[in-house]
């Protein structure tokens, strides 16, 4: 029998849920003539950069893409398989070389022809593979296995990988490999004005940036795949839901974002709007931080993880629209899935023993974190104290203001929120990039190492041999979910929007918001 209520667990939410406006309060109804023109989209925040290489987070993976393309690109559409995008075709010289034809007059923002220079550029020591790079931190995380690019004509790239590498057409069709104006970077005042107003080459350019208040991109009507739909889209920012849905009944939006599925059913009831969306490929997590004294000892860390009812969380808090993760273990992962692999149970009772074997005498856990970042974080953290309760787990919820205050190391930490987004079709796109040596788990934020994670985790980077890089992955999984915790999966992300019925635009199973050619229609 289950030691928490579905009731109980929502008594313990009480108080976080979310109550829509009334239909027009404090917005005005945009014109018919300028929502065909100019797209709204409410968003709960901006990114702090629009340099790929500055930050990668929900909030700029949504809009992203739209400002830049890569080499290659992934088809989120159909079978997510790798496709041509600024590259019209690739080779596989060596398991260590690549080179890739440039497609014909494809033109930067500022006007200029993408060449094999920009591509080169792109990769090369002033922004990204010097020791003193601003963005070498985040590619040797994405495409650190890049030793150099070389432009061998002008039409024509060269790619060389440190080691053999299995994923390097994934990586390339992924962040940190966007390719940048030369020309347009060299002009800028500063970085810090470079990170602003970037150039690349996609279907739009950036208009206006005020952080935490909105981002206009407009249209780049040269654009290689084809004219843009419309000629801007604003990603506002509201950081309420309540303001959001209420945006979005005066059309003071046309989608907005991080709708909770109790929400849901309001929004789809009203004339002219709908819900889409649904689980993406972005594991819900959360950290432990193991230099805490308290959770230093991994019996402490295994049993917070035993603790948590993740079907009910699904049930309770979801209504069932995602999917409750036990294990880091996930079908996207393609050939390295195994769908036998069960990972951690809910087990109060294990959980209760490992407490009593470790002296855990009460101590408080710090669990800080943001109340809007995520769908239904306030609620879900104050669900997970109430089962960390029941096994005898004293955690304190503490709110933050931005995520800098999350993982600032003054004071003591103990427990975040994550979101773990996989990039590659493989586990080197989440677990191996976000936990592993070169990952910000490590590298940044200083939270949790383990030798032997990241002995497995280069070998299963460099690895061809499909059984050998299988049994890699089951090892450093029973370090993850058992052996040495960095912490534990709840459950698939959801992403959730609401939108004007008339708009044809499909979300994608990943957090990019395409809205390009294509994906995009108005009426």
């Amino acid at each position: 029998m289950r030691s928490i209520s579905r009731r109980r667990l929502l008594e313990g939410a009480v108080g976080a849920g979310i109550v829509a406006t009334a239909p027009g309060a404090g917005f005005a109804r945009t014109s018919s003539a300028a929502r065909t023109t100019r797209l709204t989209v409410g968003v709960q925040g901006t990114p702090r950069t629009l340099e790929p290489l500055r930050e990668f987070s929900n909030v700029l993976w949504r809009v992203g893409y739209n400002v830049f393309d890569g080499l290659l690109g992934v088809d989120y559409r159909g079978t997510q398989a790798i496709k041509p995008l600024l590259a019209s075709a690739w080779t596989r010289i060596s398991p260590s070389v690549m080179e890739l034809t440039l497609r014909d007059g494809v033109r930067f923002h500022n006007g200029e022809i993408m060449t094999a220079e920009d591509v080169a550029f792109s990769f090369g020591q002033q922004r990204m593979m010097g020791e003193n790079a601003p963005g070498r931190p985040i590619a040797q995380i994405f495409v650190g296995t890049i030793d150099r690019v070389e432009a061998v004509d002008e039409r024509t790239v060269r790619v060389v990988t440190r080691a053999p590498d299995p994923l390097l057409e994934q990586r390339l069709a992924d962040w940190g490999a966007q390719i940048i104006s030369k020309k347009a970077f060299l002009a800028a005042e500063s970085f810090e004005a470079w990170e602003r107003a970037p150039v690349g080459t996609g279907p739009y350019k950036v208009k206006t940036f005020r952080t935490d208040e909105r981002l206009v991109i407009e249209a780049h009507d040269a654009y290689h795949g084809g004219k843009p739909p419309v000629r801007e889209v604003t990603f506002r920012v509201i950081p309420e839901l309540a303001g959001r849905i209420a945006a979005l009944q005066t059309g003071d939006a046309d989608i907005i974002t991080e709708v909770t599925p109790d929400q849901a059913p309001q929004i789809a009831a009203r004339p002219g709007l709908e819900v889409v969306g649904g689980p993406i490929q972005n594991l819900r997590v959360l950290c432990y931080d193991k230099t805490n004294p308290v959770l230093a000892d991994p019996r402490v860390r295994r049993a917070l993880s035993l603790a948590i009812d993740r079907k009910l969380i699904v049930e309770s808090l979801y209504n069932g629209r995602t999917r409750p993760a036990n294990t880091y273990m996930h079908p996207s992962f393609g050939a390295l899935y195994d769908a036998e692999r069960k990972g951690t149970p809910y087990d109060p009772d294990l959980a209760k023993s490992l407490l009593r074997a470790a002296g855990y005498a009460g101590q408080t856990i710090p669990y800080r974190l943001l109340p809007n970042y995520y769908t239904l974080q306030a609620p879900t953290g104050q669900v997970l104290v109430e089962m960390w309760r029941s096994v005898g787990l004293n955690v304190e919820l503490q709110f933050r203001e931005n995520f800098q205050q999350i993982v600032d190391a003054a004071g003591v930490r103990g427990i975040r929120d994550w979101s773990n987004s996989i990039l590659f079709r493989d586990p080197v796109g989440a677990l191996w990039r976000l936990y592993g040596a070169r990952g910000p788990m490590q590298r940044l934020y200083k939270e949790w190492t383990n030798p032997e994670f990241n002995e497995l985790g280069e070998k299963l980077e460099t690895s061809l041999d499909p059984a050998e890089r299988r049994r890699i992955f089951g090892r450093m999984l029973d370090i993850y979910e058992e052996i040495d915790p960095p912490g534990t999966t709840l459950h698939d992300l959801a992403m959730l929007y609401g939108k004007r019925a008339d708009l044809s635009w499909t979300p994608y199973p990943v957090e990019y918001m395409d809205f390009g050619p294509g994906n995009l229609r108005v009426s």
